[in-house]
């Protein structure tokens, strides 16, 4: 049952940003946290997993098809930063696709990991509160200017790539391994840096938004929030 947890919060936190319109201080401080939230799993669980094989072609390729994957999408579409008008949606495809791959590698993380059978209670709540929050974040940025379905739809199609991450686990354990798991864990870490540095965090300091120091503390303490998690774990 705690292996299901991240996927409820998940589906929970689009609900919920699903329901409510956050105020500007709130919406701000959301996307901070979320920020410092995906940049420190990107730090803390993905590249050090991604480097732990000694496999630097692999991760290069992966690393490179994750932020030129992006690119791509974005300028396929319009810029989501000259469209983000009070009036209009934001294209919900670029800031999906680097959620839906971390709560993909969040399942298989979850279910491979050797440190689940010891500490079984420690990771899946650890990924629940941070991709909980991640998907309240999604919910929120994917509902300005856009209708309540969006928001709801993110934070399921979360839950969905986290199920099958995890119920794919027993099969990729056998099989991908070596170079092809470094470039999946490399491409997970691409897209989420390119997630708080061309998404998150470019809304969150867009014209019209809470910009006070206090807001901006929220991006430090995900970061910590993390931290504690990988000191707490071990």
């Amino acid at each position: 049952m705690l292996l299901l947890l991240p996927a409820i919060t998940m589906a929970l936190g689009g609900i919920l940003g699903s329901r409510f319109r956050p105020g500007l201080r709130l919406r701000g401080l959301i996307a901070h946290l979320v920020g410092g939230l995906v940049f420190g799993m990107a730090a803390a669980d993905l590249m050090p997993a991604a480097s732990s094989d000694n496999h630097p072609l692999g991760l290069v390729i992966g690393f490179c098809l994750g932020f030129s994957l992006l690119i791509v999408v974005n300028n396929v579409l319009d810029d989501p930063h000259e469209i983000a008008e009070k009036n209009k949606s934001r294209p919900i495809i670029p800031l999906l696709i680097p959620f839906l791959v971390d709560s993909l590698i969040d399942g298989l993380v979850v279910g491979i990991s050797p440190d689940v059978g010891s500490q079984g209670w420690v990771i899946p709540l650890a990924v629940a509160l941070e991709m909980g929050l991640a998907s309240l974040g999604l919910a929120t940025l994917l509902r300005r200017g856009g209708q309540r379905w969006r928001s709801s739809l993110g934070g399921g199609l979360m839950a969905l790539t986290y199920l099958v991450g995890l119920i794919s686990s027993t099969i990729l354990a056998k099989y991908l391994t070596g170079p092809y798991l470094t470039g999946l864990l490399a491409f997970g870490t691409a897209a989420l840096i390119y997630l708080v540095v061309e998404e998150v965090m470019k809304e969150a300091h867009a014209m019209g938004e809470d910009d006070s120091s206090w807001v901006n503390l929220a991006f430090f303490f995900g970061i910590l929030m993390v931290w504690l998690r990988v000191i707490l774990s071990t």
